[in-house]
């Protein structure tokens, strides 16, 4: 069935008319999105639940995964589902994993699924029969206290280590058996129970009796479907559409309300609202689908924890490197520049000026505390050694960093520019044009600097040392010095440079690496305890998946979408099978293992890693970028060649979309636009021309109506009207050449000189000889 699900899906899409976003109906998207799990093959799954817990478990397994997880206690770890007396052994079952949980079919016709609600403090299970069976559900708890029964809920007391009630609630009568059985008390095609939680026992039993007297598994797929769908892409290439939507709803599930609205960076260590990490997740994770309301309150809710404290520290401005229960700490040099920066992108996407004012109250004392504290003569940002997102450090007497990036970083640099450029946008809109002008002239002088300092004609240096020499190390934090502006904070040609070095020293097919092969420092396995500790490979040589993100930016900007298509294929198949399913994780090993094994480290589900992929989709291969103070609806493709035709609905704006046709041609592209609005929009196009150069065209595009704009070597049609074209970008196909992936080296151990006795790293860096 799902085979057909997604044939009938392709042959929508291919036969679809111009500007018709055929999206699929519910089951048809679930039952495509569904991966299934080889038969005996435990693999890990995880579910948000959007507050403040998941649920992790394993493929074939009743006993495998933590459970629902929460800090208040881990109750509910797993279920068993039992058909006539005879309990169904998952191991036998075809699993099939959700955005929201599992489903398991046996041989006996029966059906098991599992939903973590989102928003609800609660979990569902469903058995189904396809005749009238006696049908049974029995919750695997991890601990649980005294256990009563009353009026058809079952009250789970808390145990050791826990501080909330479980109440079980069923949509039919059923009938408590020994071991918590729940089987209803006739037979049926049909049987559901909710766990529910709660601070109480009424609070609990309140929530699992509204919940079961409804569909608590079809709302939860209904409200998946919506949010999955508010923004959408289908692509010629189904296994990529699938890999797409996948990174959207594992992107979703790290969105959470615990200590305010956040995104958690990574599971199962990293549950904690991190300032870097939430605002490079936030474009892939909340923008490109359209959650503008949760976007705006992830950052709002960061705002009030800014450092304003009185007297000033040299903190002051900033806000939190991480957010938890137990303390607030700002040691990040970066988040408050990222987080400018995604406020910015988020006015772009919707418009909201008035949202301005509030960025600008927090721009000020940002400014204040950074100019008085770390901004150098140069007009560049200092920053302490493991301040950067490279911040593993020794754990030694004097915390000495793994990879030294201080106090100049490159990607700071460009980070603290946009800041300031965003800085002066945000002057403007409130009326302060004196705060502008300084803030637009420092911003200026930084770029100047940072020329004049990291670049030497030929190189791009990764940080500037203490003593104001250039660190040569190849790391891809360079590529960043392209993409987080959003204008040319150095030249293009230099750009150019920059991505022509990065990529021909660091990209492998899966992944791009923290250092090059080839550098005395690498390390090609995260987890090598053998030889070092895992923190010494942490930068240097392990890859990180977010890294990618940026790399495909890079590499589209320049016309180069072909090799990355290939990289973002093989990260699809990340998702879709390596580790946990439907996820990415944090790092993996630089050099495969065995018979080209990839080995997964670091968190099992990293927020920014499948965030990035989702962003890529939407805003680097298709290309839109709105820019809605400006009234202007911006696009700078990159169509794979691979990519035939696709289809997007691209939200912006309060309720408003742009839906999309692409079909290749010989020698052109057509592309057909329907405006949903409430008035015009200028629609500007930058499209790459066979040269790799760019032609750029615009024309107003009205609401309601679709129009179709023909794009050939620097020519432009609309509806059959030529349009005027401009040069956008000239091409720079001859200072970077032809572009591969890198072959990784083998691994042997004495060819790494980090290996060639314990600790190697730390025993450089202890005797203070790290360069």
């Amino acid at each position: 069935m799902m085979r057909r699900s997604i044939l009938s899906f392709c042959l929508a899409l291919l036969l679809a008319p111009a500007a018709a976003v055929e999206k699929p109906g519910v089951d048809a998207f679930f039952d495509a999105m569904a991966i299934e799990a080889a038969p005996g093959r435990q693999a890990r799954f995880v579910a948000g639940d959007n507050l403040a817990g998941y649920f992790e478990g394993f493929t074939h397994s009743h006993e495998a995964g933590a459970g629902y997880v929460v800090k208040s206690g881990t109750v509910f770890h797993n279920y068993v589902s039992v058909v006539d007396g005879a309990r169904n052994e998952r191991a036998t079952g075809r699993e099939q994993v959700l955005p929201f949980g599992h489903r398991v079919r046996y041989a006996n016709g029966s059906l098991e699924e599992l939903a973590l609600l989102s928003k609800k403090h609660a979990l569902a299970l469903r058995l189904t029969s396809e005749r009238p069976a006696m049908l049974g559900l029995k919750p695997l708890l991890r601990t649980a206290g005294a256990l009563t029964f009353s009026d058809g809920v079952v009250i789970v007391a808390p145990g050791n280590g826990a501080t909330q009630f479980m109440a079980l609630a069923a949509d039919r009568p059923f009938t408590l058996e020994e071991g918590l059985l729940l089987r209803a008390s006739a037979a049926t095609t049909s049987f559901t129970v909710v766990a529910a939680f709660g601070g109480s026992a009424a609070q609990a039993a309140g929530r699992a009796r509204a919940l079961a007297s409804g569909d608590p598994i079809g709302d939860e797929r209904r409200a998946s479907y919506a949010a999955l769908t508010r923004s959408y892409l289908a692509t010629s290439d189904l296994d990529y559409n699938k890999a797409l939507n996948w990174a959207k709803a594992a992107s979703r599930l790290f969105v959470v309300d615990e200590y305010g609205a956040g995104i958690w960076a990574g599971l199962p260590w990293f549950r904690e609202n991190w300032g870097r990490d939430t605002f490079i997740a936030l474009p892939g994770t909340l923008l490109v689908s359209g959650q503008f309301a949760d976007a705006k309150a992830v950052l709002a809710n960061f705002a009030r924890f800014q450092n304003l404290a009185t007297p000033r520290d040299k903190d002051y401005g900033r806000i939190p490197n991480r957010v938890s229960p137990d303390e607030i700490i700002y040691n990040t040099v970066d988040g408050t520049p990222w987080m400018l920066r995604e406020a910015h992108e988020y006015i772009r996407y919707t418009g909201d000026k008035a949202f301005a004012a509030d960025m600008y109250k927090l721009a000020v004392p940002y400014f204040e505390g950074a100019i008085a504290n770390y901004v150098d003569a140069d007009g560049l940002l200092r920053h302490a050694a493991s301040d950067t997102w490279m911040d593993a450090r020794v754990e030694n007497a004097t915390h000495q960093p793994w990879s030294d990036r201080g106090p100049r970083a490159n990607d700071i640099q460009a980070l603290w520019y946009t800041a300031l450029d965003t800085g002066a946008w945000l002057a403007t809109q409130a009326g302060d044009q004196k705060r502008a002008r300084e803030w637009n002239a420092l911003a200026a002088k930084a770029r100047a600097s940072f020329l004049r300092l990291f670049w030497d004609g030929k190189l791009m240096a990764d940080r500037l040392r203490a003593d104001g020499s250039r660190d040569l190390k190849v790391r891809p934090n360079q590529l960043m010095v392209a993409t987080i502006p959003f204008d040319d904070f150095v030249p293009g040609a230099v750009q150019a440079r920059v991505t022509k070095s990065a990529v021909t020293q660091l990209l492998y097919p899966y992944g791009i690496a923290s250092l090059s092969q080839d550098d005395p420092y690498f390390h090609p396995r995260h987890e090598n305890a053998a030889f070092h500790h895992k923190d010494a490979a942490y930068h240097n040589g392990t890859i990180w998946g977010w890294n990618a993100g940026f790399t495909v930016t890079a590499l589209n900007r320049f016309g180069y979408q072909d090799l990355s298509w290939a990289l973002s294929q093989h990260l699809g198949k990340q998702i879709l099978g390596l580790g946990t399913l439907g996820n990415m994780s944090e790092n993996l090993d630089a050099l495969p293992h065995e018979n080209g094994r990839l080995q997964p480290s670091g968190t099992f589900a990293q927020s920014w890693s499948v965030a990035e992929y989702a962003r890529n989709g939407y805003q680097d291969y298709v290309g839109f970028r709105p820019d809605l103070p400006n009234d202007t609806l911006a696009f700078e493709p990159a169509i794979p060649a691979a990519w035939s035709r696709f289809g997007a609905l691209l939200p912006f704006g309060v309720d408003e979309d742009i839906a999309v046709d692409f079909v290749r041609a010989k020698g052109s592209q057509r592309w057909t636009f329907t405006l949903r609005g409430e008035k015009p929009r200028t629609l500007r196009m930058a499209w790459l021309n066979p040269d790799k150069s760019r032609s750029q065209t615009a024309f107003t595009l009205a609401p309601g109506k679709a129009v179709t704009l023909t794009l050939a070597t620097r020519r432009a049609r609309l509806d059959g009207r030529t349009l005027a074209v401009k040069q956008a970008r000239p091409s720079y196909a001859s200072t970077i050449g032809t572009l591969g992936f890198v072959t990784p080296k083998r691994y042997r151990s004495q060819d790494f000189p980090v290996l060639r006795s314990q600790d190697a790293l730390r025993g450089i860096i202890e005797r203070h000889e790290y360069r």
